[in-house]
Order: structure tokens, then C-alpha cells, then sequence
């Protein structure tokens, strides 16, 4: 019995240990398009504008005369919504 619980609990030190080395390790993600880096540059750019242009604004990106200030801007810089999307933008 006592075998079978020092087996047991091995194996669950090594699925506690393995986890967290896995978990711990940095992920690796693939650079930046050229595409990806002006959306971001642009968002940042029109948060910035979004957040002058609307002085009562405290950081609600659903606020309607900020969202639609940023989205009209982001559409002046021709930033599609699934660009949007997939760098997970406001």
C-alpha cells in the first residue's frame, strides 16, 4: 500500500512540476506585420485624440462620443475591424 501512495504521489509531483515549467516558459509569438505595428501606432494616436476630444470620458471605451470619435478615426487610418479584432483593440 504504501508503495502504490509514494507512486501516486510522485506522479502528481511531476504533473504539479511539469505544469509549472510549462506554465513559466515564454510563449513565443510570431513579430508584427508591418500592418500590426501601424494599427497600433494608430490606436495609439487615436485613443489619444479620442480622450482630448472628450474631456468627461474616465476610461469607459464603450462611452459613445469616445467610441465614436476612435472609430471614426481608426477609419481615417484605414484600420479594418479585423485587424481590430485580432490585436484585440478597443
Amino acid at each position: 500500500m504504501q508503495i502504490k501512495c509514494t507512486v501516486a504521489g510522485s506522479a502528481l509531483l511531476c504533473l504539479f512540476l511539469g505544469g509549472a515549467v510549462c506554465g513559466c516558459t515564454p510563449q513565443q509569438r510570431p513579430p508584427l506585420s508591418f500592418d500590426d505595428q501601424q494599427a497600433l501606432a494608430a490606436n495609439r494616436q487615436c485613443r489619444d485624440e479620442a480622450s482630448q476630444m472628450n474631456s468627461e470620458w474616465r476610461g469607459d471605451t464603450s462611452y459613445f462620443p469616445w467610441r465614436a470619435y476612435y472609430n471614426m478615426c481608426m477609419r481615417r487610418f484605414e484600420v479594418s475591424d479585423e485587424q481590430l479584432r485580432r490585436l484585440r483593440l478597443p
